[in-house]
């Protein structure tokens, strides 16, 4: 390849990574930072390697562009759901381990109401008695599972 050529597309490469950087800046979404990150990448590997052909570097930095994309997002939709498994946001229930209340009203099949705070829940626990104290130690669908608390 031509020394000019080469110079001419080394100064491409670089300005199209700078330009998709400043646009992930200007427009976040960590899509145009990955093809940004590739088109530095790509400017690199043709200074290192100035006799790869144009066309090389264009399928390179398509395939690179690619697997960091899908890499990231990868990456980021497993943490994302390991987030969304430990957080009890939006989750009033979950939001209810560890509470302290007294039961409301039993049967004797281990299920009643319990009264935490201003609300009253379905509760389901062992051995218990109306105005028993209960902390909450797992939640099931819409049912608190509780024990009695012992002072």
């Amino acid at each position: 390849m031509a020394e000019w050529l080469t110079t001419w597309t080394l100064w491409h490469w670089l300005v199209l990574g700078f330009v998709l950087l400043i646009a992930e800046v200007v427009a976040p979404g960590v899509f145009l930072l990955w093809w940004g990150l590739a088109a530095l990448f790509t400017a690199l590997v043709q200074f290192l390697f100035p006799t790869f052909s144009l066309v090389g570097l264009a399928i390179f930095y398509a395939v690179l562009a690619c697997i960091l994309s899908v890499g990231w997002w990868k990456y980021q939709h497993n943490k994302d759901r390991q987030n969304q498994r430990e957080t009890s946001l939006n989750q009033r229930d979950h939001a209810m381990l560890g509470k302290q209340g007294t039961v409301r009203d039993m049967a004797v099949n281990g299920i009643g109401r319990g009264a935490f705070g201003d609300t009253t829940w379905r509760i389901q626990g062992e051995h218990l008695a109306v105005n028993d104290l209960i902390k909450v130690v797992r939640v099931e669908g819409i049912t608190l599972i509780v024990e009695k608390v012992t002072e």
